[in-house]
């Protein structure tokens, strides 16, 4: 059966998954965790893990993870059984986001990455009632600091510089989910909606309440059932009895 690869986004680490990985463990699902992507380029990050991955895969990517995943579909769709696609921006990178980006990178050379996680991150990634949630705080913190200021100023310039998939996603032919935060303010329910009806029949849609777009930390629980539910409706991706 296809083993399911958990990608993990901007910044993050398996912590991202952790309780998700469990329940997906226990519901059957081989689980394989991708390190954190430092490659230089969407397309190189793709390229890597699709070279280091038994297929066929189920690919799950939490935001550039998700981007990664789409990418990884794109360029191979023979070995990806299904996507799940977590907090996802089909888009390139918006202006105004493109725009604050060097003045980040150039403030994290200086030793300002846990400002700019703390002030200028964290405050857009959460639902209004996990604002002031201290474990979600303490792991985002903590998963950025490990990785540290050369990782950042990386994978925000890769972002920068990333390739419209809108045009690609007509051509998903596998199962594809497409999950998000009600309150996601960075990658919107809309934006999901619309990709869902681009990708076609296909494409499942599921809104997770009290989320915003670190959806997985947020809601791990309810997400992690919704990918379960998800999964055992898919006959390629189901558990062998």
């Amino acid at each position: 059966m296809p083993v399911i690869l958990l990608i993990p986004g901007n910044m993050c680490d398996d912590r991202l998954w952790a309780p998700i990985g469990d329940r997906l463990i226990a519901a059957g699902h081989g689980v394989r965790h991708a390190a954190p992507l430092v490659q230089d380029s969407i397309a190189a990050m793709a390229a890597e893990l699709l070279e280091t991955t038994s297929t066929p895969t189920i690919a799950i990517g939490f935001s550039m993870g998700a981007i990664v995943a789409a990418e990884m579909a794109r360029r191979a769709p023979d070995s990806i059984a299904a996507l799940g696609l977590i907090a996802f921006n089909a888009s390139a990178d918006l202006p105004e986001r493109s725009a604050a980006r060097p003045r980040q990178q150039a403030e994290v050379r200086q030793g300002g990455l846990a400002r700019i996680v703390a002030e200028e991150l964290k405050p857009n990634y959460l639902a209004t009632a996990n604002r002031n949630d201290a474990q979600v705080l303490e792991t985002v913190m903590s998963m950025a600091l490990g990785l540290g200021s050369e990782v950042f100023i990386a994978q925000s310039e890769v972002l920068r510089l990333r390739e419209d998939l809108r045009p690609a996603l007509p051509g998903f032919d596998m199962p594809v989910l497409l999950a998000c935060g009600s309150e996601d303010r960075l990658c919107p329910p809309e934006w999901h909606r619309d990709w869902a009806e681009q990708i076609g029949g296909n494409a499942t849609f599921k809104e997770i309440d009290e989320a915003g777009h670190l959806l997985p930390l947020e809601q791990p629980i309810a997400l992690a059932d919704a990918l379960i539910g998800w999964l055992a409706k898919e006959p390629l991706c189901q558990t062998a009895s």
